[in-house]
C-alpha cells in the first residue's frame, strides 16, 4: 500500500517480499552505529523484524516505518516512517537509508513526506531521537522543523541520545 508520494520517492507499507532488503538495510555500519544492531542476520531474522516491527504497527497504530522507493526505478533505498515507542506520549520520526543513498537528499525529502502525513493522522507532536555525534540526522531533524529539546539515556544500551520535538499546527 502507498502511503505517500513526493517528488522522486514513493513511500509505502513494508510486506514480507522486502526481507533481503531489510537484512541489507539492519546490517550496513551506519545502521548498526547510528541506529543499534537489531541482530537480523538472515532472512528468517529479517522476516521476524518486519512481522514485529513495521507490519505489526500498521495494524496496532496506524502507522510505523515505510519502505522508500526511488520513482523511477521502484528501487528500495531505505525506510522512514513513524515509531510509537512506550517510553514516549508522541511518535517519532525514523530513517535510514543504504549509504549509496546518502547525501542526496532523500532522507530530508521522505522525513517532510512524513511529517506531513502525520497531520492526516491527526499527531499533534513528533519526536526525534539521535545519537549526540550524528550531524546529518540532527541535520534532517532541523531541516523538517524539530527543535532540541533534551538529552536522554537510552533504556536499550544506557546510551545518550538527544531529544527533538515537532509541534504539528
Amino acid at each position: 500500500m502507498i502511503v505517500l508520494e513526493t517528488s522522486r520517492l514513493i513511500l509505502r507499507h513494508a510486506t514480507l517480499t522486502d526481507v533481503e532488503f531489510i537484512l541489507d538495510l539492519l546490517n550496513t555500519p551506519g545502521f548498526i552505529d547510528n541506529i543499534g544492531d537489531r541482530g537480523v542476520r538472515t532472512l528468517s531474522h529479517a522476516r521476524s523484524y518486519l512481522m514485529d516491527g513495521p507490519i505489526s504497527s500498521y495494524q496496532e497504530h496506524g502507522f510505523g516505518l515505510y519502505v522508500v522507493e526511488l520513482k523511477s526505478t521502484q528501487e528500495p533505498i531505505g525506510l522512514c516512517g513513524l515509531v510509537k515507542r512506550s517510553m514516549f506520549d508522541s511518535p517519532d520520526l525514523g530513517y535510514a537509508f543504504l549509504p549509496e543513498f546518502w547525501g542526496q537528499g532523500f532522507a530530508i525529502e521522505s522525513a517532510q513526506g512524513v511529517v506531513i502525513h502525520s497531520k492526516t493522522l491527526s499527531i499533534s507532536r513528533l519526536l526525534g531521537i539521535v545519537s549526540p555525534g550524528n550531524r546529518a540526522s540532527i541535520s534532517v531533524l532541523e531541516k523538517v522543523g524539530m527543535a532540541f529539546d533534551s538529552t536522554k539515556v537510552w533504556e536499550e544500551d544506557d546510551s545518550q541520545v538527544l531529544l527533538y520535538r515537532l509541534t504539528l499546527p
